[in-house]
Formats: C-alpha cells, structure tokens, sequence
C-alpha cells in the first residue's frame, strides 16, 4: 500500500487497496520523523472523487454526537491502527479518509485540512 505523499512525519495508510461495500478495513499511522507525533484518530470524514472533486460522504463522530478521546502519542518509528466499517450502501468509486487529529509532532496543532490516506477503491 502507498503512504501519503507529502511533508511531516505523519503518514496514513489502509490496508487494502478496493474494499466492496460493508467491508472492514484498518487504518495505520506511522510516524517516519525523529520525534513524538500526537494524534487522535476519530474525528475523520470518508471522501469520494466525484467530477475531479473530493465530496464528503461521511463524518465521525456523526453531527450532535461526541467522543470521549483523549490525545495519544506516538514514538518515532512506531504505528497506531484505527477499523473502519464501509457503509452496505456505499457507491463504487475512489475514496480516501481524512483525519482531523494528528499534528506533527507534540505540542503542534494538526494540519487545517487534516492528514489524508491512500485513494483506495469501493468495487461491486
């Protein structure tokens, strides 16, 4: 599976590269810089490429909904998976998710537009 290209330590992949509707699939973050990464990996949206155009299809947590998470840390080196269940309904195309908690290192904010993973492909 291809890393995200681009800078910072933070590199977001998925385990697969085509998953089909209402499969699992895994997450994995790991930090290839020389220090601490801070990061937490539940608040993500699922984005279709749509007419060349990302287009949000879904959002965690869900709107009026919290989670109760706490910042973890990551050491240089190492690597943090997060599942994901698709959606039993969700259209055939290319996807990626965007991750909204993970900074660059500790103590830095993360990105405004948050980290992305690998494209990946929902197939029939």
């Amino acid at each position: 599976m291809s890393e995200l290209v681009g800078p910072g330590p933070a590199a977001l992949t998925t385990d697969r590269a085509a998953y089909r509707p209402g499969d699992q699939g895994t997450m994995t973050l790991r930090n290839r810089g020389s220090e601490e990464l801070r990061f937490d990996l539940c608040p993500r949206q699922l984005e279709r490429l749509c007419g060349g155009r990302w287009i949000v299809t879904e959002r965690l947590p869900y709107p009026g909904e919290g989670f109760a998470t706490e910042l973890c840390r990551l050491a240089p080196g190492a690597t943090a998976d997060a599942s994901f269940r698709l959606a039993r309904g969700l259209a055939c195309g290319t996807y990626r998710w965007r991750f909204f908690g993970v900074g660059d290192r500790v103590g830095a904010p993360a990105p405004d537009g948050g980290r992305l993973t690998n494209r990946f492909q929902v197939e029939a």
